[in-house]
């Protein structure tokens, strides 16, 4: 079950070279550190499954020169964390991935399935459910959490094959591998300094001038937490970074009267916040952050815009999509306030664009435009589009 040495692990990997897909699996714990703390790897590779300790003396160098490599699939479920992990150890951004979760909800098995739940609709076969929030770092591993871990491997591969049949049959194969480009994103894994704000909650009830002493005290944050390898807020909470930014205090005094903030993180952070305050303060007014507030819809625009919602998941449902995939309430908004000023651009609306433009955008847009109505077909059990009669 286990691989000892690297060389092992090396030839395990030719191995998926040579199969061209590769099944993975991560146990890791994040809630003390700022980088995960990687506490298991499990893999999957033709009929072998085994699991390998990187809290050993074995090498993955064999493992995260696959990361990267277009000609190997690597097959994972609900896989955003573990790719972040792997793409951290390797340095490069994942190339080649398919995530059986997101191919379910191509087919009608729902948003977001788990992995067990996955398993038992598409394969009829039950998991053993417990060991999930376990201490992975611990040592030995029990029985139990070995078998848990080889499990979370065991079906990736026949679930690839599974769903990639049913893609192909349905012809959406192109469409899932469309939304798993998202993977290889370089942005997904290391998003822009100045975007960092985005991270801290309340950002939104700063004015201009506080968002961009935020930006300069999130981007500090950042550094000071990957540097101490401590979670984010374990080194300052969101609260006082968002009370610094709205209040931009000039000295240790002010920081004191601050709720809520440590005298302990004031004699080690004090001075560096006060800094970065200053760097905020100092950027020019033409280069300060805005938040775009959206204008209150007219009553009529939100009917419309419950009406595209509910059309939205008719068609999802018809199409045996999940609705959260195919488009998100703030997109159906933006669509409705641009089709109201005449401004519609397929480029600059997803649900327009793609797969998404194919399935759902142009029905949208008949509706918006009057040329199709949606109708309750009571024999069918499920809403209907009908044209129009002008006549």
């Amino acid at each position: 079950m286990y691989l000892t040495t690297t060389a092992q692990v090396a030839r395990l990997m030719d191995a998926a070279r040579t199969d061209r897909r590769l099944g993975i699996d991560l146990e890791f714990i994040r809630e003390r550190t700022y980088t995960p703390q990687l506490a298991l790897v499990q893999v999957a590779v033709g009929e072998q499954l085994h699991l390998i300790d990187p809290l050993g003396e074995v090498d993955l160098a064999p493992i995260l020169a696959l990361v990267g490599d277009e000609s190997v699939c690597k097959v994972v479920h609900a896989g955003s964390q573990d790719l972040e992990i792997l793409e951290g150890l390797a340095g490069e951004t994942p190339r080649c991935i398919f995530d059986t979760q997101i191919a379910a909800a191509f087919l009608g098995y729902g948003q977001q399935i788990s992995y067990s739940g996955l398993v038992e609709s598409g394969l009829g076969t039950s998991l053993l459910k417990g060991e999930s929030y376990t201490d992975w770092l611990a040592r030995p591993l029990s029985d139990a959490q070995e078998r848990y871990a080889i499990d979370d491997v065991r079906y990736l591969l026949p679930l690839h094959d599974l769903l990639t049949r049913e893609l192909e049959k349905n012809e959406r194969l192109s469409w899932v591998e469309e939304e798993f480009l998202r993977y290889e994103d370089r942005k997904l894994y290391h998003p822009p300094p100045e975007l960092l704000f985005r991270k801290v909650k309340r950002f939104g009830t700063l004015d201009p001038l506080g968002l961009t002493v935020l930006v300069e005290l999130a981007k500090w944050r950042e550094d000071e937490a990957k540097q101490r390898n401590r979670p984010r807020r374990s080194v300052i909470t969101d609260d006082v970074l968002v009370e610094i930014a709205r209040k931009r205090p000039s000295a240790i005094d002010d920081l004191q009267r601050m709720r809520g903030f440590h005298s302990r993180d004031i004699k080690r952070y004090g001075l560096a916040l006060l800094d970065q305050v200053k760097v905020g303060l100092a950027v020019p007014v033409d280069e300060r952050p805005r938040l775009v507030r959206r204008p209150k819809m007219t009553p009529e625009a939100e009917a419309t815009t419950e009406l595209l919602t509910a059309t939205m998941r008719a068609i999802s449902r018809g199409e045996r999509l999940a609705a959260p995939l195919v488009c998100k309430a703030d997109e159906i908004e933006e669509l409705v306030r641009s089709y109201n000023k005449g401004e519609v651009d397929p480029g600059e609306h997803r649900v327009l664009s793609g797969w998404r433009g194919e399935v759902v955008g142009e029905k949208l847009l008949d509706f918006l435009s009057g040329k199709v109505c949606l109708l309750n077909d009571p024999v069918a059990g499920r809403p209907v589009f009908r044209p129009v009669d002008r006549g």
